[in-house]
């Protein structure tokens, strides 16, 4: 039997909530940002290279966010019937052989949609926020928002380093190919390291927040163990969930933040070169933008566990909208690489809250299943930004229509999390 203190409630053995954190933290540097966020950069050389249409080549991506909202019923069935740490180690499989795919396969348009659109939008699917956040769920409550926050801090870290490090090996290399293998080697490493998940605290005897709550409940610090904002304590059913009005503000937050950001990752580095931005350049300030998604997790993690999800979501909806305004209209990189850190600064504070809200709101057990049946619906008109934006260029000769319907997008978001409160209990 696992010994506990008295007084607080505490484990003696040492806490592993905070070991997952670590791992995960790790597996998202590696398949987020040196896959997912890699393709920013290798894209727009992938289509100079081999002379592709911007719009037929952005269908891989709009194809690929559709796999990854229609797989999302298989992950979460995966993540009741088999746990986190298997199936992580099922996506990232699926990743490795998509990037082998894609380094020795890969030579028309049609295999490039293929491979990227199916095989890899699988493995994000498998491999994305949702089983690190549905990990975090398990093991904290008090510091639930901020140990979602630390471990999606991992893929805005590798997103923000990869950007200047591919760009030049492509450069040296004078292939695209290199960074593909750069990112399969990383991939390699996730599999490894996601062998030492451990699912649930239970597991091995342990207590979310390592705090045994039967006799943290009568110490002297169970107002301390108390979370400072809303937390359900009602076990909600799929039906109750869909009558909320809270759930389809949560969708349509979701969808602007999401589509905007895809828009951005697809083709910021090609709107920057054709407005006279060398490559490298185009490609630091994505660069940037990725690293101030990083900066800002912590600390909306932080502001999550501390104040009305609904003010937090609010102000960085407003980040996300002002940056993108800026980098649309604004000129030189100083201004450029500001406005860029600003949108991503409201990208990754609302990539921590969105998922901190349905967590808080519905619960734990309510979390997978709401993921698996709002994405399916929700991915593929978000999915529809990089494609879109592709073919408005080649129609119009400029991303300037895109832009303004990106724009508009995230001001729909913002009078969502205006009214966004925590759903009633049902009788």
């Amino acid at each position: 039997m696992l010994a506990v203190t008295a007084q607080s409630g505490q484990s003696l053995r040492k806490f592993y909530g905070w070991t997952n954190v670590g791992l995960f933290f790790f597996i998202q540097f590696a398949a987020s940002g040196f896959v997912y966020f890699a393709y920013s950069v290798v894209f727009p050389v992938m289509v100079e290279t081999m002379d592709w249409n911007r719009g037929t080549a952005s269908l891989a991506q709009s194809i690929a966010l559709v796999m990854f909202g229609l797989a999302y019923p298989l992950t979460g069935y995966l993540l009741s019937r088999y746990g986190v740490r298997w199936t992580e180690t099922i996506g990232l499989l699926v990743m490795l052989s998509g990037l082998m795919l894609l380094i020795f396969s890969v030579t028309e348009v049609w295999q490039w949609i293929l491979i990227w659109g199916g095989i890899m939008g699988l493995s994000f699917a498998l491999t994305g926020p949702i089983c690190s956040q549905t990990a975090m769920i398990s093991w904290f409550s008090i510091k639930r928002s901020t140990t979602i926050g630390i471990v999606l801090t991992g893929g805005a870290v590798g997103g923000a380093l990869v950007q200047p490090i591919l760009s030049s090996l492509m450069s040296q290399f004078d292939s695209w190919r290199a960074a593909w293998m750069v990112a399969a080697a990383m991939i390699i490493l996730a599999l490894i390291v996601a062998q030492f998940i451990i699912d649930r605290p239970k597991d091995i005897g342990q207590f979310p927040d390592d705090v045994d709550p039967g006799l943290a409940a009568g110490g002297s610090l169970a107002q301390n163990q108390k979370p400072k904002t809303h937390r359900t304590d009602h076990d909600w059913t799929v039906r109750q969930i869909i009558r909320t009005p809270a759930l389809y503000l949560v969708m349509l937050v979701t969808l602007g933040y999401l589509g905007t950001f895809f828009f951005l990752l697809n083709h910021g580095i090609l709107h920057l070169t054709d407005n006279g931005l060398s490559g490298l350049e185009a490609a630091s300030i994505i660069g940037l933008a990725i690293l101030g998604s990083g900066l800002a997790r912590i600390p909306a993690g932080w502001l999550g566990d501390q104040f009305e999800l609904r003010w937090a979501v609010f102000g960085f909806v407003s980040l996300m909208t002002l940056g993108l305004a800026g980098f649309w209209l604004g000129t030189g990189v100083i201004l450029l690489s500001a406005m860029g850190m600003l949108f991503g600064a409201g990208y990754g504070g609302l990539l921590v809250l969105g998922p901190v809200v349905t967590g808080n709101y519905y619960g734990e057990r309510a979390f997978p299943i709401i993921n698996s049946v709002i994405a399916p619906v929700m991915l593929p008109f978000a999915a529809a930004a990089p494609a879109g934006a592709g073919f408005i260029f080649e129609a119009t000769g400029s991303y300037d229509m895109a832009f303004a319907l990106a724009i508009g997008l995230l001001v729909s978001g913002l009078i969502a999390a205006f009214f966004l409160k925590p759903p009633l209990t049902p009788a």
